[in-house]
């Protein structure tokens, strides 16, 4: 797995969490002007960005974290959110059976007294389809990683609304503990 850069990570706070932080002008959905952005980056002196490097970024995220509008002047994250008027374009739909979260054996015991899987400061529990992506936000925390297996079908036909965000991360409001049908460990 590819280390994830420092202006790469630099982006993610501004467009998920900051905006403020370098003035930006954010729509309701997350987009950012990306001439905008780039000044914005530019004059805080940490680093340097240009079109090119941007799109560069935004191409080889392994998670595609970022997706640029169609036409290129705009930018957004795809998921992620701790902004708490940022309304994320999902499209909602019925997820497939099984959905895994990836976290650590310290947030599952403490899943485990809340009753559920939270979705602490953003706007939903990121879940995936690929285990595989699961380990990557798992192991993203370094001491011991879990990935829960979540029985999505059950929590749809019982009336949990789920989401898929441009990038393939579903999204739902939380998960309650019944609803974790395995624990994987590394």
């Amino acid at each position: 797995m590819a280390k994830k850069s420092g202006l790469s990570i630099y982006l993610s706070f501004l467009l998920r969490h900051k905006p403020e932080e370098r003035n930006l002008c954010m729509d309701k959905h997350g987009w950012v002007n990306v001439n905008e952005l780039i000044d914005a980056v530019n004059a805080g002196g940490r680093y340097v960005l240009d079109y090119e490097r941007l799109k560069e970024l935004v191409d080889t995220d392994e998670k595609k974290r970022y997706q640029l509008s169609d036409d290129g002047t705009r930018i957004k994250a795809c998921q992620g959110h701790s902004i708490p008027w940022v309304e994320v374009e999902l499209v909602y739909s019925k997820p497939p059976a099984r959905l895994y979260h990836g976290t650590t054996v310290e947030a599952y015991k403490k899943i485990l007294e809340s009753g559920y899987v939270s979705r602490m400061e953003r706007h939903a529990v990121h879940m995936q389809e690929d285990v595989k992506m699961a380990w990557k936000s798992a192991k993203r925390w370094k001491k011991n990683p879990v990935v829960l297996g979540i029985d999505a079908e059950t929590m749809y036909k019982e009336g949990y609304v789920f989401g898929k965000s441009e990038n393939g991360v579903w999204c739902v409001e939380k998960v309650p503990v019944q609803y974790i049908v395995e624990k994987l460990y590394s």
